[in-house]
């Protein structure tokens, strides 16, 4: 029936409507705001703030260093946004990949230059101590900022259901073992030689036939050792 409606709405030059899409309005209406919203925006609002203060301090840095102001802001926006970029790249990558570890090498490594131009920037300046954790501090809390907001985001994309799932089972645990270790190969493939191993366990050898000979020669083993005596003697008699 479904499909005969979408017939007729294609004829009539309508779109016809997917199945299981909700509109628009349909959706922010069942938006709640919770708790995990909140830490998203905290979150997000501390990254932005420590990398307007690490901006300030590599594009101030990159001007005392004789480069030229309207090309000093391009000194910040390399390095703060290697290391933003990095941090989505290595959770847009599967881990242990090739991918994720270059993408974490690259993490690595602007956030480690970034640092040195905060603390390099305090010194310049004439701060002491202080000034030098102040402006050291602002590149790692970005870091730890934005992917602090990149889990709350992922986790506040997913439905209650599946958040609040319990434990995998046994067989969750393999399912998830099967997929990235078997290089696609279907799970009958994988577990072929321990099913036939088992089969072989299982299954009982077929019955032997005996001839009808063998079959009395056997009976006639398996009588008490009574009834034979007592037939030896009623011979003899």
């Amino acid at each position: 029936m479904t499909t005969i409606t979408q017939e007729r709405a294609t004829a009539n030059g309508a779109q016809p409507v997917q199945p299981g899409r909700r509109p628009l309005s349909g959706r922010f209406g069942d938006f709640r705001l919770r708790p995990l919203h909140a830490s998203v925006l905290v979150s997000a609002v501390v990254a932005f703030k420590a990398f307007e203060m690490s901006f300030a301090a590599l594009h101030n840095l990159a001007v005392h260093n004789l480069v030229e102001p309207r090309l000093a802001s391009n000194v910040p926006l390399a390095i703060d946004g290697l290391m933003i970029g990095s941090i989505v790249a290595t959770a847009s990558f599967r881990k242990n990949s090739l991918g994720w570890w270059y993408a974490t090498m690259l993490l690595a490594f602007s956030t480690l230059v970034s640092v040195a131009g905060n603390i390099q920037y305090a010194r310049e300046i004439g701060g002491g101590l202080v000034a030098v954790a102040i402006y050291a501090g602002m590149p790692l809390t970005m870091l730890f900022a934005v992917h602090l907001t990149l889990l709350l985001w992922a986790r506040s994309r997913l439905p209650k259901s599946v958040a609040a799932e319990p434990e995998m089972t046994t067989d969750q645990h393999l399912a998830t073992w099967i997929e990235p270790n078997t290089e696609g190969r279907p799970r009958e493939e994988v577990f072929e030689p321990e099913r036939a191993a088992l089969t072989a366990a299982v299954v009982p050898s077929p019955p032997v036939r005996l001839s009808p000979l063998a079959a009395a020669v056997r009976q006639a083993n398996m009588m008490p050792h009574s009834f034979s005596s007592a037939g030896s003697s009623g011979a003899d008699r």
